[in-house]
């Protein structure tokens, strides 16, 4: 990190450290003022949550708010019981809803300091409404840039009889795979080659450049190299002795995006990401790492760590040429050659597999962000996908 990241990083730890603990001394005070961000789940009152969600519905109000589940995380995740009075009941107004939070220290510095959280507040404020995704809609999602507050109020798709599997126990079948690749070219075809990239979605990154801000912020490289030495075990031998080249193919890979074209990124697309509706179909969920750049570096991640290696040697022929029509009939009026995405695939996997090993190089005092075992699994899986691929010689 250079000195003056490490300067701009220790000034903000000090200004979030203390307004977090302003915020817990006082925790439903921003709350009650127009326009400022809760600091969390638990500061939300009845009165700001009327007015995210009773201001359609005349003389509804919620009498009452009560945090009834969740966990922690990267971020912190609650689901709300909410009671209303007798206009919003008729009016079926949301009995529960699901936030997420940087209501921490430590996720303020990872996801604040990072920007990422504003990249995600912007997709659900812009992006999402227009989609037809399985995938949640926001009621609210604010940012604040001092403090890296943050907090998104969505639907609670557990309500409706949606699922989160364990990914662990969540095989992807050749139809799930296929739901996989259509929800995929869906949000591609919507923002491909996009002007609001550069207009009202211009605020989110490029890959490299998202990528850039976050080796500085929070020593990425270095930790990486952790996670490989750490995942010697589950690597395939051709990929063991290359991993000095791993995080430099890496970067250069996200260099071949600035070639285009360019789309909007969900970029966190493991199999721990992806949700069952009612009737069992794939969708995603946590866009947080949302970016714009190439579709590959989506697509190859969700195949190479979703399927089974076995399946996708037996399917990704079949699946691109799948993805590229869906391109097509979703309104890109010049898709990509076959060759062309082949090409890509090969080269795009290693943003996937560089994130596990991100992930699996913490520290002990770093909060874990993912199982170490599924960790492991995903390593294993997307670093099978390198070496089949080819791709340190393909980006080459």
């Amino acid at each position: 990190m250079a000195t003056t990241d490490t300067i701009t990083a220790a000034g903000s730890a000090v200004r979030v450290a203390a307004k977090v603990l302003r915020d817990k001394a006082r925790p439903g005070a921003l709350s009650a003022k127009p326009g400022a961000v809760p600091p969390s789940a638990e500061s939300i009152t009845p009165d700001w949550l009327t007015a995210v969600l009773c201001h359609d519905v005349p003389g509804a109000e919620v009498v009452e708010v009560r945090v009834t589940g969740g966990d922690d995380g990267t971020s912190s995740r609650r689901r709300l019981s909410i009671v209303y009075n007798d206009a919003g009941v008729a009016a079926g107004l949301p009995e529960t809803v699901f936030t997420k939070s940087t209501a921490t220290f430590a996720s303020r510095m990872l996801l604040g300091l990072t920007e990422i959280v504003e990249g995600e507040t912007l997709f659900y404020t812009r992006a999402r409404p227009g989609l037809r995704l399985r995938s949640p809609r926001a009621y609210y999602a604010g940012y604040d840039p001092m403090s890296y507050r943050s907090l998104v109020v969505l639907d609670d798709l557990s309500a409706m009889g949606w699922t989160f599997p364990d990914p662990m126990l969540n095989p992807v079948t050749r139809h799930d795979a296929e739901d996989m690749v259509r929800e995929l070219a869906t949000y591609h075809a919507a923002f491909w080659e996009s002007p609001r990239l550069s207009a009202d979605l211009g605020k989110l990154r490029g890959t490299y450049e998202w990528q850039d801000n976050l080796n500085r912020r929070v020593g990425f490289a270095r930790r990486t190299r952790v996670g490989f030495r750490r995942a010697m075990d589950v690597l395939p031998p051709e990929l063991r002795a290359r991993g000095a080249e791993v995080f430099p193919g890496f970067m250069r890979s996200l260099e071949l995006h600035r070639r285009g074209p360019r789309t909007l990124l969900h970029q966190d697309v493991h199999l721990g990401n992806w949700l069952r509706d009612a009737d069992g179909g794939m969708g995603l969920y946590d866009w947080q790492c949302v970016a714009q750049g190439h579709w590959a570096l989506d697509y190859s991640y969700a195949l190479a760590c979703g399927l089974a290696p076995a399946d996708r040697r037996a399917w990704e022929e079949d699946l691109l040429k799948l993805y590229l029509e869906q391109l097509k009939a979703s309104g890109v009026a010049e898709p990509p050659t076959f060759d062309e995405a082949w090409l890509a695939y090969r080269q795009q996997p290693l943003h996937g597999l560089v994130f596990g090993l991100f992930t699996l190089g913490g520290s002990r005092i770093e909060p874990e962000l993912q199982p170490r075992d599924y960790t492991l699994f995903a390593i294993e899986r997307i670093a099978r996908f390198v070496a089949d691929a080819g791709t340190l010689d393909a980006i080459d």
